[in-house]
């Protein structure tokens, strides 16, 4: 039983609050995320940003954890926009999805935090046409789940590094003793990062599917 299910019931609903809907409440607590991260994400702090009461939330979510879980259903529906209905490339199909969820992971720090707390876990269709992809590739049935795992790795490892401060300028200039640790400084600071990483996942996804290696 997820803990959704098993929690005790809130306060009772008296109808929606005015001029308010359930995707604003998600959208509010989505903004907290990225601006405070997961630990700050709390009815009183996004009913703030909302301009309501705390108490009026329950109105959409039984409690923190229906709303943890509606958090990820809207951004894992969000990375799942990035598949076309129909993919002939399914390599292209691949990059373009673990780059949405990049993306995401760098704009919300904490996301790899967001685990939703239900049963379920994952849109299951979603799951099933990530793995055709893989399928379609040549990956064998029994590599599937240790290919995705590691593309998952890179993604979430990708977008921590995102996060790490570019170093100061004076040690970015150029020294005649380090050449090639001033040539990587500089690169580092015109990287742009969804490009580098989408080289890098081509590069990890031809390597897995057709180096084969421990997956």
């Amino acid at each position: 039983m997820s803990s959704v299910q098993g929690a005790t019931p809130g306060p009772r609903r008296r109808g929606p609050a005015r001029s308010l809907t359930r995707d604003q409440v998600v959208r509010a607590a989505l903004d907290e995320l990225r601006d405070n991260g997961i630990d700050a994400v709390s009815f009183r702090s996004v009913s703030r940003r909302l301009g309501v009461n705390p108490m009026a939330l329950y109105t959409y979510v039984a409690d923190k954890d229906e709303l943890l879980s509606a958090m990820f259903d809207h951004v894992f529906s969000a990375i799942g926009d990035a598949l076309p209905g129909e993919v002939e490339d399914p390599r292209q199909g691949l990059t373009a999805f673990f780059t949405a969820a990049f993306r995401l992971m760098v704009e919300y720090a904490d996301l790899s935090r967001l685990v939703r707390p239900t049963a379920v876990g994952m849109d299951l269709d979603l799951a099933e046409r990530v793995y055709r992809m893989l399928a379609d590739l040549g990956v064998d049935q029994s590599r599937i789940a240790d290919v995705h795992l590691a593309l998952l790795e890179l993604t979430i490892g990708s977008a921590a590094a995102a996060h790490a401060r570019v170093p100061p300028a004076e040690q970015r200039a150029a020294d005649p003793e380090r050449p090639l640790l001033s040539a990587v400084l500089r690169r580092a600071e015109d990287l742009n990062v969804a490009d580098h990483f989408a080289r890098t996942f081509g590069l990890l996804l031809d390597a897995l599917v057709n180096g084969g290696g421990y997956a």
